[in-house]
């Protein structure tokens, strides 16, 4: 497929991107994806990958939505719908029930943003709208409903990052302007989103990562790395104790839009682009080593998801199938004991 899909679409219109998103309970994120992840410990996993479609699905198909956890319900925020048109809406799943209910709606509609779960609220922290193409505007919804609130302001306008919540502090990491400008920066708010600060740099600029926190580190894996769309192999480890970022790792190929959930222990990546091409593919990788090897496939090629973890139970929701239209689907996430 052409790098004319990383072009920024118009409001008719990507962990990560979604994001993709990353799970640790009780919250994560996509990027796509998309586009958050909590801290975590943890150990090397044991056990066989087993992904299931969910008996339940998402009220409308939704990519590049930032999905997060309370750790007992998913909420899908924002993102693109059907027709390619970034969204308001806010719906919360009971993974329990399948039961979809909305919440919110956000003040205004974002695709590629990034967010976390934290103070009680659902952040949704910049992203793309098309006009203009990213806000800095943090978006707080609140678990009883109503229409989210502006809490504070990114630096500078983000779309297509990824977010981490490392203790009680939130970090917006990469993205950029669309196609025109990437960044490496890193931002630090430890006031709920209200204010931030510069926390150092990437060692590589990226867009639509996918993203994990495993032992207090945060870990950025593939991404655009430039302006003309070529993807990278890179695994980068950002240190938030001295902001500094190394890369650790290559993944054994090129790999954008696609979505990390921490299961058992281990880091597993499914689908995105794998050199240019929406992918079933899912990898798991062990940290610290970086050690990458397969895990299995997708029912069908998927980017753009987003990804939590509840119990156990990890949920890849969403994203876009090979034709790059939105989906519907819920896909679960379990270890069989070996």
């Amino acid at each position: 497929m052409p790098k004319s899909r990383l072009r920024p679409l118009a409001p008719a219109l990507l962990v990560a991107v979604v994001t993709a998103s990353c799970g640790g309970a009780p919250s994560t994120s996509s990027q796509p994806s998309t586009s958050s992840s909590a801290a975590t410990t943890v150990a090397p996993s044991t056990g066989t990958l087993q992904i299931a479609v969910a008996p339940f699905r998402l009220p409308a198909p939704v990519s590049r939505e930032v999905l997060l956890t309370d750790g007992h319900q998913l909420v899908a925020l924002g993102g693109l719908d059907a027709s390619k048109n970034s969204t308001p809406t806010v719906t919360t799943i009971d993974p329990a029930s399948g039961r979809t209910r909305p919440l919110g709606p956000l003040s205004f509609p974002v695709h590629d943003s990034a967010g976390v779960y934290v103070g009680g609220r659902y952040l949704v922290i910049g992203g793309g709208d098309g006009t203009p193409p990213q806000r800095s505007t943090v978006q707080a919804v609140s678990p009883t409903g109503g229409a989210s609130q502006a809490v504070g302001n990114v630096a500078v306008p983000r779309a297509d990052h990824v977010a981490a919540l490392v203790g009680t502090t939130i970090y917006a990491l990469g993205g950029g302007e669309e196609a025109t400008h990437l960044y490496t920066s890193v931002e630090a708010s430890s006031s709920n989103g209200s204010t931030w600060r510069a926390a150092g740099s990437l060692a590589m600029p990226v867009r639509y990562p996918a993203v994990a926190v495993v032992n207090g580190a945060v870990y950025l894996f593939g991404g655009v790395t430039t302006a003309q769309g070529m993807d990278t192999t890179a695994i980068q480890r950002y240190d938030p104790a001295t902001q500094t970022t190394q890369v650790i790792g290559q993944l054994p190929a090129p790999l954008s839009h696609a979505t990390a959930a921490i299961l058992g222990g281990s880091v597993y990546l499914f689908g995105g682009f794998v050199n240019n091409v929406i992918s079933p593919q899912v990898l798991r990788v062990e940290l610290p080593a970086g050690t990458v090897t397969p895990a299995g496939t997708l029912p069908t090629p998927l980017s753009d998801a987003a990804a939590v973890v509840i119990g156990g139970t990890g949920y890849l929701v969403g994203g876009q199938g090979s034709t790059s239209v939105p989906v519907d689907t819920i896909l679960t996430l379990t270890l069989a004991k070996p």
